[in-house]
Parts: structure tokens; sequence; C-alpha cells
């Protein structure tokens, strides 16, 4: 049986050497790609897509085949924050987890062909099955290992650690003034509902232009509606909004946002005009290059400087048309040109369009800081039908304003209504209830951010019910305190989205903290934190350090950064928790592949002892 089984071609090719060589090809090329995708990924949706994957997707491959491009001086636009969180496309090449078990297949299977235990062997067997159970440990590590984090300041008490990626939505009601019963929902449970992703068929239909991804996600949606059924007897939580990541604002918030967009513009503008100067006096300073020109070039010389002067300050309108009027008279006087000549910087029409839009933000800014004015008690609670009725009606009273009555104030007071109105519809919740829903009107929606070091604050709007009746909207928001309060049935509960939090069955207090940096600079030499350690059990001061971690509960707290206050003075450790239940299979294997090998330098060693004495004798 064995033999026949040695002969079939499936056994052949799970025991080739060929598969061997091509599986380490394949994993250097998920290594380097895994790498160059990190930075736009990010590291831990970098090591999902590619090594904690059976497939890496499309869109992971292009990042990293499009970073590795720039390196090698292409210009290849990398992948947008749209692209990573979106759809993931079709799998594209083979992922860590699909190698590695190959690589485990292969490797067990060629050792069961070609190898027969004796005692010359024995060591070679004892290293394959320490390989082996290292690349089982590391599978294991990869679906069991939990990391998270514990920030504390002097004086803190902890019996939890938190997550940097993953969030949950929280009701919380307090029992008996102690203590909490808490109801957890994940926020990737909030993000399926809301936007279910398109399973591998879904996917394949897309990309055979069989159906539309819309038409897929409509169906879904409708199949399974955005509702979690809550463990409380009748209530349901609706999903009607979801930002990965998210700002709050005020209404005050919302106008001061038109008016930064208005100032981007106007920088705009600006960079054109600079740019229109900056090409006329290297125009005039290659002419003088060539034609000897004293007094011009000393002129010149003060006319950049000027320039720098102004670039440097953001200069006001004022000084810029002076600057333009320089300019103008500079190339009059070496050109020879007229003053009405359409190549003269201060009579050229592009400039003085520009100009002109410079002039619009002046306006645009004061029309901004009116209007908070006149709605300022009004601006943080009420509908987006009165808030839109207030934009109108200050468009009216303008025309009545002091100094306002001019027809470009009226005129830019009609353009910032409607772009007001159309940015708060854009950003509006409808949000009744909570101290959020009565003082953040509004939510921005951000970037995704995917450095290892940001985190992005997500953002939900909910809609809770209890049978038919409506109990109200609330937002949620990881960006801000606020907890929100439901009320039912004469209890309160809090609602709370945060980052997800693992319990610890102790506490740990933070004593004290230490920041060594190596004398002269600022490059850190050691952190150092003294913790006090209590359970039912002990109580225990312990310093983490470097090489020094805390292990408590089947887990390990690593030192793991420390950050400074605005006066510089440290004030905050940060400990990395893992918790990985397999530790001991790396421990384990590590120490089978050392016994295999030094049996096998044993054996060799004293089979060639044994031979020496004989050709001795």
């Amino acid at each position: 049986m064995a033999l026949a089984m040695k002969k079939n071609p499936i056994f052949k090719f799970f025991t080739s050497l060929r598969l061997t060589v091509v599986l380490l090809a394949f994993s250097l090329v998920i290594i380097f790609l895994g790498t160059m995708a990190q930075e736009p990924m990010g590291l831990n949706i970098a090591v999902e897509r590619y090594f904690k994957s059976w497939f890496v997707d499309q869109v992971a491959m292009e990042a990293g085949l499009k970073k590795t491009a720039q390196l090698f001086g292409f210009q290849w636009a990398p992948v947008t924050p749209e692209q990573i969180l979106g759809d993931p496309g079709l799998p594209f090449f083979p992922g860590g987890y699909l190698v590695g078990t190959l690589l485990l297949i292969n490797l067990i299977m060629a050792h069961y062909a070609r190898f027969e235990l004796s005692a010359k062997k024995a060591g070679i067997f004892l290293t394959h099955i320490g390989i082996i159970t290292l690349l089982l440990g590391q599978l294991f590590t990869d679906i069991l290992q939990v990391e998270s984090f514990v920030s504390m300041e002097r004086g803190d008490r902890r019996n939890y650690s938190v997550s940097f990626d993953d969030n949950e939505l929280i009701f919380m009601q307090s029992v008996d003034g102690r203590s909490n019963r808490v109801i957890s929902v994940p926020e990737q449970k909030i993000k399926s509902l809301y936007d279910p992703p398109l399973n591998l068929v879904e996917r394949i239909l897309v990309k055979l232009r069989l159906s539309s991804e819309v038409k897929l996600k409509a169906k879904k949606k409708n199949q399974q509606p955005a509702v979690i059924e809550h463990p409380f007897k009748g209530f349901k939580i609706e999903i009607l909004n979801y930002w990965v990541n998210a700002k709050p604002m005020t209404a005050e918030q919302l106008i001061d946002l038109d008016g930064q967009t208005q100032k981007e513009l106007r920088n705009k503008v600006l960079e054109q005009v600079y740019k229109v100067i900056n090409t006329r006096i290297t125009r005039m300073e290659e002419y003088l290059r060539e034609n000897a020109n004293a007094k011009r070039r000393k002129e010149l010389t003060g006319l950049k400087a000027i320039f720098i002067e102004q670039r440097v300050k953001e200069v006001e309108l004022r000084q810029l048309a002076d600057l333009l009027g320089r300019a103008g008279e500079m190339e009059i006087g070496v050109y020879g040109f007229e003053e009405s000549d359409s190549e003269v910087i201060f009579n050229d029409p592009g400039v003085r369009n520009l100009i002109i839009k410079i002039r619009g933000y002046d306006d645009q800014r004061t029309i901004s800081s009116l209007f908070k004015v006149a709605v300022k008690d009004r601006l943080t609670e009420g509908s987006l039908h009165e808030f839109n009725h207030h934009a109108d009606d200050f468009l009216e009273k303008i025309k009545e304003y002091p100094g306002g009555a001019g027809e470009n104030m009226v005129k830019n007071t009609r353009g910032f209504s409607e772009r007001i109105k159309v940015k708060a519809k854009q950003h509006y919740t409808d949000s009744t209830q909570g101290k959020l829903g009565n003082f953040y009107r509004f939510v921005r929606p951000l970037s995704p951010v995917f450095d290892q070091n940001d985190r992005n604050l997500p953002a939900a709007l909910i809609k809770v019910s209890k049978g038919d009746k409506e109990l109200g909207k609330w937002l949620v928001t990881c960006s801000s305190d606020f907890q929100q309060s439901l009320e039912v049935d004469g209890k309160t509960w809090k609602i709370i989205l945060r980052p997800q939090r693992n319990y610890l069955d102790f506490n740990l207090s933070l004593v004290d903290l230490k920041w060594e940096k190596y004398q002269g600079t600022e490059i850190p030499k050691n952190f150092q934190s003294r913790v006090i350690v209590e359970d039912e059990e002990e109580s225990r001061t312990v310093d983490i350090y470097m090489n020094n971690p805390l292990r408590k509960g089947g887990q390990t707290f690593y030192q793991y950064q420390m950050n400074q206050n605005q006066l510089g003075a440290t004030a905050q450790t940060v400990l990395q928790v893992v918790k990985n239940p397999s530790w001991v299979t790396a421990y384990i294997g590590c120490l089978i592949v050392a016994l295999g090998l030094i049996y096998q330098f044993l054996y060799h060693l004293v089979g060639f002892a044994r031979k020496k004495r004989k050709a001795a004798v």
C-alpha cells in the first residue's frame, strides 16, 4: 500500500523538490510585496491581506507593486484609501496561509517518502519534527494571538487594555453603583451590516460585467437589513450611517470649515500669481545676464528680495498689487515695453482676474464672520430646515448692513448662502437624542489613516426602536468623550462608541515612569515604568523596561512607548499587551530542532572518532 501511494501522481506532486522551490519563491514574493504594501496600506492591513490570508487580493497586490515601482523611479499613482477599504477585487496571488500550509504538507509528505527512521538519521528526524512544530506554532499564533495596549499616567489604575484598531458599540447600565452591565457590539458587525461586502461569486460577476456592485449591494441590504437584534427584549438597533473616520461638528465649525475651504482656494490663486511673478523675474534675470546693465540688475536684486519676503509672509492683497506694479515697472525698463502692453504683468488680464478672486475671498471671510454673529444663539440646535432658513434670512439682512450694500457683497453673500446650505445638507446627521445630537449636528468625513501610529476615529448614526416605536436617533463617535443616554422603562443606559476593551483579572497602577536619553541628544536610551500589580492573592511592585516585560495571567506586558505633555515632561506610558496561548510551541519547536542538531552532530563526531581509531590501529 505504501508503495502504491508513493507511485500516486498527487503524492509525487506534493513530495516534489520543485514544489518546495516554487513555494519558497512565492514566499519571497509575499514577504517583499507585503513589506512594500505596509506604507500605503498600514502595517496591520498589509499583514492581514498578505500574510494572514489564503489569497492576496487584487487591491493589496496593486499596492505592493505600485510601491515597488516607485522605488525604481516609475511614476505610478498609489492606491487610494477608498480602494483599500472598498472592494478588494478578485484573489490574485497565493497568500501566506496557503503557501505556509502547502510547505507544511510538502515537508511532511517528503519526510514520509524519503526518510527511514534509524539511529543514523534520528537527528534529522527530530529537526524535521521541530520545524513542523514551529510552522504549526506560527499558524496558531496568527490565529490566537491578541495584541492590545494600556495607557496610563502617574496614579492611574487600570483593569483593562484597549485595542488599537478595533472598536465597539457599548450599551452600559449601572447595576449597584459599583459594577456595570455591559453589552458590546463589535465595530466589524456594524461595518458589515451597514455596507455588506460582496462574496467571491458576486465579485466575479462584477468583474465579468454580468452585474453591478451597486445592484448586488442593494439586493444584499434588502435581504439583510442593517439591524442588530439587541439582547434587550423587543429592542433593535438600525445602522443609518457609518463613517470609518470622521469628526463631529457644530454649526459654527461647519461655517469655519467653509472658511478653510475658501482659504485653500485663495492660496491656490496666490500660488498662481506667485508663479507668474517668479517666471517674469527669471526671464528678466536671463536678459540682464546677457545684456550688461548694472543699475537694472541692482533693482532686480531688490525686487527679488521683496518677492521672497512677501512670499514668506503670505502678503495681503495691497502688498501683492504693489509687487506686481514693481515687476511691471522693471519689465518696462528692461524690455522697453509700453505701460499698455499686455506682456507687462500689471496689465496682464489673467493676473488681474486672479486678483479679483483673491478680493472675493476677503469678502467671504467677512460674510462668514457676520453670519456667525447674526445667528450665534441659534446655531447649536435646530433642524436642517431651520439652519437653511437662517442662511436665506441672512442674505436679506446683509443688504441693510452698514457698508454691505455693495453689489459685490450681496453677490458674494448669495454664493455663501447657497454653498453653506449644500455643505449643511452633506454633513447633517439628523440625530435628535443625547448631548451629541443637541450639540454636534453635523459630521465631517475624513480620509482613513493607515499609519501604525495614527488611529481612525469612527462614527455611526443609529436608530433604536422597541417594537414598532422609535425611541430616537443617536450619534456615537470615538472622537468625543460624550456618553449618550437612553431611557428605557425607567432605566438609564449609556451608549458609547469606544476602542474595544480586553478586561484583565487584576489591576495595574502606575507608580512612576522614567524616560532616559543619551547625553546631549533627544534619542531615547531607556523607557521604564514602575507598576503595582494587584489581585486577590498578591500585591507587588514591578519594573517594566526593555527585555524585562511583566508576565501575568497568560499575558505579557512590554514597554512600548512614552508620551510627553505640552511642557515636555514625561506624562504617559504605553504598555503593549500580548496574549498568545500558543507561545510555548515556539520554545518546544526550537528545543526539538536544537536536540536534533546536537544529536546529529554528536553521532557523526563519534563515528568519525571511531574511524580514526581504526585507521590508527
